[in-house]
């Protein structure tokens, strides 16, 4: 094994010779400059000398000459490796100081590996004197003829770069490494307005914009993270010109060593994409403000629809589902009297059985229409949110079964709601429900309450309350398939369902919707397939009580008092009129509210209770009674419908004074309800 000396001031170049010497079993010591490596020559006396020619400093040719000047090395073999030279340029000097080959860079590696071996096979070599004076002319006339080939090479790179720099479509700027720029192209003072004098220097600076000046200034100066390459996007104004959007892209320099040796940065003017995307982006915002305000229409017009039918369908079961009843009892009657033989009735009493379950179940329907259509009459007190949701969770933890775990985040002090509280348990069934189909394998249902303000409009993000001030916000989410846009347009609307024939109405979605309506509050859902569905509800708040629980309703029964039937449909105001009288009270009928105000004026014994229906031709129930009360100031009010809606504020609270009466009803849902009015009246 011998001692080979490497020199060369690229640490690469070392490194290649050191590996492959080293495979040979060599020893390799190493030296970036000529002066080190005499130092290591005469102290470490080693076999073999493997130097470049070019190096800062003492080069190469200086080197071999102090090496044959001095005793304990002039017998030293030395080979010159370089990329510099032509063998033929540096051979005649070569040979004058006794250098033993001299071998081109560009030779195979295996090339270097046996020329070293055959140096070292022929051992020291002895030199002659060397004529000091002649090798310094050869060698002079070599580096001058290299030096004007690299100063020509130079010159011509130098134009070529000025020539690609000025033509280049992006700004371009380098510099020292303290972050001074020294050169800066004709295309970044194009994009700047600024001549070439402001952006040398730090000048540069001004297209990072101020937020990313510091930043840039560090990357610059290469005290930032190394190889990593910084991207900027900023917005410069200049005095006279329009703004611009410049991308920045700055990077350190580093050499061979890893030493930091300057910056280079370019800079993108990228305004017209910027604003290109600003209107695409503004664009697709009014488009989706459009789309929300034709599905806000078309789901308005759904509800009014939906209210409507509901209505006419209640007095058309309010009628049947009474007069069933009065069958009934008819039927009974005629058994007792034996008028009627007992298999006959049975068989009677059987098919009035299935007219009334046809008729609940139609009333079923009917009551989720209006809840849709947020016309379902609703008696709104102040409630504590986290509570609803607490009584809620027992029962929606059966629903989901055991492969879906609930997990509640309920916020301290949240404010409260109006609302009733089997508003709060439908919404979170009718949803519960909605995320067990979407999880048939199981995952995680999570209920979230929080207190926010609402300063604004809605923004890009969704939905939300548009008028300002304090909202509960309840979020559902759950880990299901998720939904497609398709479903996501149409989740709301009745009738709607994903589900297969008879395993669902498509009334939970749109039965949310109508609640979250008529409660004065705005339901967002988001929606994408393989990633769940969260369900978002914004709740007004209030500053009311909760109050405590109302007393005992009074039961079902009869009376002596006298009321007043004001209802334009003809099933319903028989109904009424057969069932106050069949309990003993006096009845006077009314097909409108003007014909029951004339009645009134002449009946002149009191009148205890007005029952009238609230959609009535010509004039409102509600009108009715203002102005019964007038005449009348005693009288009680009793209203009979199943719209709401001109009874209802802006927040589905019922009118101050108004008790309703929810069609379709029973005999003694009506008399408890008469009851219950008659007996406010004597309280």
């Amino acid at each position: 094994m011998a001692t080979v000396l490497v020199v060369d001031d690229r640490a690469t170049n070392r490194e290649l010779v050191r590996t492959l010497l080293g495979y040979q079993g060599h020893r390799v010591i190493e030296a970036h400059e000529g002066a080190e490596a005499l130092d290591l020559a005469h102290s470490q006396h080693p076999d073999l000398v493997v130097t470049d020619m070019l190096m800062p400093g003492m080069d190469g040719y200086e080197l071999a000459r102090e090496l044959r000047s001095a005793p304990d090395t002039a017998a030293t073999p030395i080979v010159f490796y370089t990329s510099n030279y032509q063998e033929s340029e540096i051979q005649p000097f070569a040979q004058a100081i006794g250098v033993a080959r001299v071998l081109l860079r560009s030779s195979e590696p295996q090339e270097l590996m046996r020329t070293v071996d055959e140096v070292l096979a022929a051992g020291p070599g002895l030199v002659g004197p060397i004529d000091t004076a002649q090798v310094d002319r050869e060698y002079l006339r070599a580096v001058t003829g290299k030096l004007f080939e690299k100063a020509t090479a130079l010159s011509t790179t130098e134009k070529r770069f000025r020539l690609m720099a000025d033509a280049s479509p992006v700004g371009i700027a380098f510099g020292d490494p303290h972050g001074s720029a020294s050169y800066v192209n004709a295309r970044l003072c194009e994009i700047t307005g600024l001549p070439a004098d402001d952006l040398l220097g730090l000048g540069w600076l001004t297209c990072a914009g101020q937020e990313h000046r510091d930043e840039a200034l560090t990357v610059a100066r290469g005290d930032g993270p190394r190889d990593v390459r910084h991207r900027y996007r900023s917005h410069i104004g200049l005095s006279g010109r329009t703004a611009r959007w410049l991308n920045v892209h700055v990077e350190a320099v580093q050499d061979d060593e890893g030493s930091h040796v300057g910056f280079i940065s370019t800079i993108d003017d990228v305004t017209a994409h910027v604003e290109s995307d600003q209107r695409r982006h503004a664009t697709q915002r009014q488009h989706d403000l459009d789309d929300r305000d034709r599905a806000r229409e078309r789901l308005g017009s759904l509800s009014t629809l939906a209210g409507g039918v509901a209505h006419d369908f209640n007095n058309i079961l309010g009628s049947i589902l009474a007069f069933e009843s009065f069958v009934s009892e008819s039927v009974a009657e005629l058994t007792v009297a034996g008028r009627l033989d007992p298999e006959s009735s049975t068989a009677i009493l059987n098919d009035l059985g299935q007219i009334r379950k046809g008729g609940e179940r139609a009333t079923g329907l009917t009551q989720q229409l209006l809840t849709f259509g947020s016309r379902k009459v609703i008696n709104l007190s102040a409630l504590d949110l986290n509570r609803a949701v607490r009584e809620s969770n027992a029962l929606l933890a059966p629903t989901l079964g055991t492969r879906v775990h609930i997990v509640t985040h309920l916020a301290d002090d949240l404010r409260l709601v109006l609302a009733e509280p089997t508003n709060i348990a439908q919404i979170l069934l009718n949803l519960t429900v909605n995320a067990g189909h979407a999880m048939p394998g199981g995952g995680t249902l999570t209920i979230i309450t929080s207190n926010v303000v609402i300063t604004e409009e809605p923004g890009e993000s969704g939905p939300a309350p548009q008028t300002a001030g304090h909202y509960v916000r309840l979020t559902v989410r759950d880990t299901g398939e998720g939904m497609t846009p398709e479903t996501l347009q149409h989740a709301i609307e009745p009738f709607f369902t994903t589900k297969g024939r008879g395993l669902g109405s498509g009334f939970g979605l749109a039965i949310v919707y109508g609640i979250v309506n008529q409660l004065g509050g705005v339901l967002r859902i988001e929606s994408e397939p393989g990633h769940g569905a969260m369900f978002t509800i914004y709740l007004p708040t209030t500053e009311q009580t909760v109050e405590p629980p109302p007393d005992t309703v009074a039961a079902a029964g009869g009376g002596t008092e006298t009321i007043l039937i004001a209802e334009d449909d003809d099933g319903i105001r028989e109904a009424l009129t057969r069932t106050l009288s069949g309990a003993g009270y006096t009845t006077l009928t009314a097909v409108s509210g003007p014909q029951a105000l004339a009645l009134a004026d002449q009946h002149t014994a009191g009148i205890d209770l007005l029952v009238s229906d609230i959609v009535m031709p010509g004039m409102l129930g509600d009108e009715l009674a203002a102005a019964l009360q007038q005449r009348r100031p005693a009288i009680k009010v009793l209203l009979v419908s199943g719209y709401a809606g001109d009874l209802m504020s802006h927040y589905g609270v019922l009118k101050p004074g108004v008790t309703v009466l929810p069609k379709p009803f029973t005999s003694d849902e009506l008399l408890t309800a008469v009851r219950t009015s008659i007996g406010i009246a004597a309280a």
